[in-house]
C-alpha cells in the first residue's frame, strides 16, 4: 500500500466530500444532535468544497495507490484547520500525522504561521492532543447544536 500526498485541486472536490461525509457520519454525528447534521454535511458537499478552494483554502490530500482518497486536511487563512479526516480502515498507520505535518509546514512556508487553531469534535480530541494542541476555551455549541472544543497550538 503506497500513500502519496499532494495539494488538492477543484477536481478533487467530490472525493474530498465523500470521504469527509463518510467519516463524519461514522465518528462525529452519533455524538451530536440531529439538528447539526444537515448544516455540517452541507459544508462537506463538492459544491461547498469547490467554493472554499476558490476562496484560497488549501486541502492537503493522501491518496492510496494513487486511486483512492484516504485522508484530507484543510486549512483556512494558513492558520485554522477546519477539516481533518482519515479513512476509518486506515486509522493508526501514521497518515494523520503525515497530513498534519505537511499542512503545518505549508502554512509555515507560505505565511510564517506559528499559531494554529481548530475546533475539535469529541472523538478527534485525543488525536489533536497527541499533535500538541491544547484546549483554548470552554466547549462551544453552535446554533445547530454542534459541540466542539476550541484548541490551539503555538510553535516555539
Amino acid at each position: 500500500m503506497g500513500i502519496r500526498y499532494r495539494l488538492g485541486h477543484i477536481g478533487d472536490a467530490p472525493a474530498i466530500g465523500a470521504l469527509a461525509r463518510r467519516v463524519t457520519r461514522r465518528w462525529i454525528l452519533p455524538q451530536q444532535p440531529a439538528s447539526a447534521a444537515g448544516p455540517l454535511l452541507y459544508g462537506m458537499s463538492a459544491k461547498a468544497i469547490r467554493q472554499k478552494m476558490q476562496e484560497g483554502q488549501r486541502f492537503h490530500l493522501a491518496w492510496q495507490d494513487g486511486v483512492r482518497l484516504v485522508g484530507v486536511a484543510a486549512m483556512r487563512d494558513d492558520c485554522h484547520l477546519f477539516q481533518f479526516f482519515v479513512s476509518t480502515r486506515l486509522h493508526g498507520r501514521g497518515i494523520a500525522r503525515q497530513l498534519w505535518q505537511r499542512t503545518m509546514r505549508d502554512a509555515i512556508r507560505r505565511a510564517g504561521t506559528r499559531h494554529f487553531t481548530l475546533k475539535a469534535s469529541a472523538m478527534a480530541l485525543p488525536v489533536y492532543l497527541h499533535f500538541g494542541f491544547v484546549p483554548s476555551g470552554p466547549l462551544l455549541v453552535s446554533d445547530t447544536g454542534l459541540a466542539t472544543q476550541p484548541m490551539h497550538l503555538d510553535l516555539a
